[in-house]
């Protein structure tokens, strides 16, 4: 059987490519995977139906079919790590409709994640979630890993916004899951089902999602502290005063030495930054909560706190935090990023234990994330032959997080690379009960198989 042929009969041949550079394009993602997974063919469909079709050919013969939005993903999810069928929702990305007067947007997976913000803050409206990647990645991507981001502390995650999803099953049955109305409880609540689950129980081929009002006044803060402690420590104090920042984002010092000529002029001395956001309805109300941090911040021993007055100085406070991660990147042969989460009151007490696993494991373990919902990126810096190094670090460093109650992954989401953890954190009866639900949408197991069990 000529698989490319067969396909180009039921979608038209413009869509359909199985050339080596061509399939190459989809064999990474942004993981630190070493290896290579060649798709044997790459289909970008143009339509449901396209995706329908596929997935009924595959059901019949068996093809693994593999859902793929920007591939910005750090755990392995979109590779096609048993060949067959690569489905890239390149071609669309069109937003549907925007409901202004009922706060909703109808949009298709491949819409970029920052496209869509730009367009609904046009109309003086808010979509939340911000992974890193915002300008890179897909929405599509989003609701498989269900994304989070620095707003995740005050806004929630993709999973708060998801109303209504078209979604292609294993057997290429076409479910409209959800409604767009602000409440509805009929029956299951089966969108959620479909929200990080990695594209292993059906392919999401239309999304609809809620907006908020965007609130007009901001205020960023970059904040010095001598010490990673003091840092963590007022991230608690924060939140006991009942302040509700947009973002509490931390770095400690050996990842703000990554970018210190890239960002503001930091002071010498400082072991960590804290980089908070607020926003309000009122100039008055972003004031008051400003001041109020102002007055923490001096009770941990702050160094120095850097106020944005205009878009200009946000963007400069925010830019190191943003290039983070690709620096890292530039700067070693290979980046493995944890995303552990603890309860934010235990952060101070993970970052000492984190240098002490730097020790231990002898790599070094920059440490930045949303300290705000207790969760950190631990990233392991690392060259090949020194893997071994990696696997141990990370293994222990799962074993703390569990004894402290806290979980392995927050939102880059299991995919291929933590698979090998997962009985880690959950029980074997609970992941069975997990596969049999997947065996209930994906009865043949085409859909992206061999991932999260």
């Amino acid at each position: 059987m000529n698989l490319r042929n067969e396909i180009e009969k039921l979608i038209g041949d413009n869509k359909v490519f199985d050339s080596l550079e061509h399939r190459e394009t989809y064999a990474r993602d942004e993981s630190t995977i070493k290896e290579t997974y060649l798709p044997d063919l790459v289909v970008h469909p143009e339509s449901t139906e396209d995706v329908a079709k596929v997935v009924k050919f595959a059901y019949e013969h068996k093809i693994p079919v593999v859902p793929r939005g920007a591939g910005t993903g750090l755990s392995g999810g979109a590779l096609a790590i048993h060949g067959g069928i690569m489905l890239s929702f390149d071609r669309m990305k069109q937003i549907l409709e925007l409901d202004e007067g009922n706060l909703h947007v109808t949009l298709q997976p491949g819409v970029i994640t920052g496209e869509l913000h730009k367009e609904v803050e046009r109309h003086g409206l808010f979509y939340p979630p911000d992974p890193a990647s915002l300008d890179d990645c897909s929405m599509g991507g989003n609701i498989a890993e269900n994304a989070g981001g620095p707003r995740a502390f005050k806004y929630g995650v993709t999973k708060n916004y998801v109303l209504e999803l078209e979604v292609v099953i294993g057997n290429s049955e076409i479910l409209r899951v959800g409604r767009r109305t602000k409440k509805w409880v009929v029956g299951y609540n089966m969108p959620q089902i479909f929200v990080g689950s990695e594209g292993t129980l059906g392919i999401v081929t239309e999304i609809t999602v809620a907006l908020i009002p965007k609130p007009p006044q901001i205020q960023t803060l970059l904040i010095a502290f001598p010490d990673e402690y003091s840092a963590g420590k007022t991230v608690s104090e924060i939140v006991k005063a009942q302040i509700l920042p947009v973002t509490l984002e931390f770095m400690d010092r050996k990842s703000f030495d990554y970018v210190r000529d890239k960002a503001q002029n930091i002071p010498e001395e400082t072991g960590a930054l804290l980089l908070v956001e607020v926003d309000g309805w009122s100039e008055s109300e972003v004031i008051e909560q400003t001041e109020k941090i102002a007055e923490i911040c001096e009770k941990q021993n702050v160094i120095e706190i850097f106020a944005a007055f205009s878009e200009q100085d946000r963007e400069r406070l925010w830019h190191a935090r943003r290039i983070l991660y690709t620096t890292l990147e530039e700067n070693s042969q290979r980046v493995r990023s944890e995303d552990i989460v603890v309860k934010r009151e235990l952060i101070p007490e993970v970052v000492t234990y984190v240098r002490k696993l730097e020790e231990k494991v002898g790599l070094p373990l920059p440490t930045f994330g949303h300290a705000g919902d207790g969760n950190l990126h631990v990233n392991f810096l690392y060259n090949d032959d020194e893997i071994e190094k990696v696997n141990k670090g990370v293994r222990e460093l799962y074993q703390y997080i569990l004894s402290l109650e806290g979980t392995i992954s927050g939102e880059h989401g299991i995919g291929f690379l933590k698979k090998p953890y997962i009985n880690m954190e959950q029980p074997e009866n609970l992941i069975a009960l997990q596969r049999n639900l997947k065996k209930v949408f994906d009865p043949k197991n085409i859909l992206n198989p061999g991932k999260i069990f």
